[in-house]
């Protein structure tokens, strides 16, 4: 008898990631695993609400999948389902994790990992940003004064970026309080952050446009790509910023860290992200739903096989 799971994503991001739905349905098919796309329960589980009947209102009248891919970045989805014993691929506790960098930062900490300092905005200084009033002087709202001032006394030059953030975008090396000015009015207007959102301001590397992201499965490390910024002036190493990469092997130090982070948590398909500072690698996020153009690019490596086979495995 076959068993029908529920991929998960936003709308937006499976347009984007279509041929990845298409591909894992394909190779979960032999194994008598159905594969059914829908965006209508990230959309119940929103995160910019926390009303959770809603969602149990849509799941009344639908049966419960066997198995759910959780891609939408949204740990709101997963407790309800696990709550039920459906397994979530990756368990809520790594999505809530890999979504918010102060807390996988907390998470490096316990486990002696080293990272950037940093230091989170949220609350009083964020709630007055929304909406952003175009036709007033940000610099003379209240809330940017306040920020101004936290950035005045971290000291320049530092990272700024949103604790949800992914993909290097709205990622910005901010040396001035012009920079802080533009940067944070370009972030509030793309997240239009809440109060429960956060910032981070964190300490630059010295070493920029290179990381290294460990692909994992379960607690096995897959592959190790060095990522290098396509534009020498640009501290991010994103792939899909046009950075280029290659297939590394990790060094000990490398694979000590990876494995440390997959070791406390419940992961099945994550990606950990290494900076370099000091001559040596740094802790800088988990990627809960991680990408994998990359590996296709410039490996041979399948990915979504590896991935199609780990859930075989899990669920059997």
């Amino acid at each position: 008898m076959s068993k029908t799971g529920w991929i998960l994503y936003e709308s937006a991001d499976a347009r984007k990631n279509s041929w990845f739905i298409e591909k894992l349905q394909n190779e979960l098919h032999p194994y008598r695993l159905e594969l059914v796309y829908t965006d209508y329960i990230a959309q119940a589980y929103d995160s910019s609400h926390d009303d959770k009947d809603m969602a149990k209102r849509m799941l009344k009248n639908r049966d419960f999948p066997a198995f759910i891919i959780n891609r939408s970045r949204n740990a709101n989805i997963a407790p309800e389902f696990e709550e039920q014993g459906v397994r979530v691929f990756n368990p809520s506790e790594v999505t809530r994790l890999g979504n918010d960098k102060d807390l996988s930062y907390a998470l490096a900490d316990k486990l002696g990992l080293s990272f950037m300092p940093y230091i989170t905005i949220e609350g009083s200084a964020l709630k007055p940003l929304i909406p952003v009033d175009e036709d007033r002087s940000f610099k003379d709202m209240e809330c940017f004064k306040e920020i101004n001032r936290i950035a005045n006394d971290f000291g320049y030059p530092f990272v700024l970026k949103p604790a949800d953030g992914h993909g290097g975008r709205h990622v910005f090396l901010i040396k001035n309080e012009d920079e802080l000015h533009s940067s944070v009015q370009d972030i509030m207007r793309t997240f239009r952050l809440r109060p429960y959102k956060k910032l981070l301001m964190q300490r630059p590397c010295d070493t920029w446009g290179r990381d290294l992201r460990i692909y994992m499965l379960g607690n096995e490390i897959v592959a190790g790509m060095l990522r290098i910024a396509g534009d020498s002036s640009d501290f991010r190493a994103n792939f899909s910023l046009g950075g280029t990469a290659s297939l590394i092997t990790p060094t000990r130090q490398e694979r000590f860290i990876a494995g440390e982070l997959a070791e406390a948590l419940p992961s099945d398909f994550i990606g950990v992200d290494l900076i370099y500072d000091k001559g040596g690698p740094v802790f800088n996020e988990i990627e809960d739903a991680v990408g994998s153009r990359m590996l296709y690019t410039y490996t041979d490596i399948d990915i979504v096989k590896m991935f199609a086979d780990h859930i075989r495995h899990t669920l059997s």
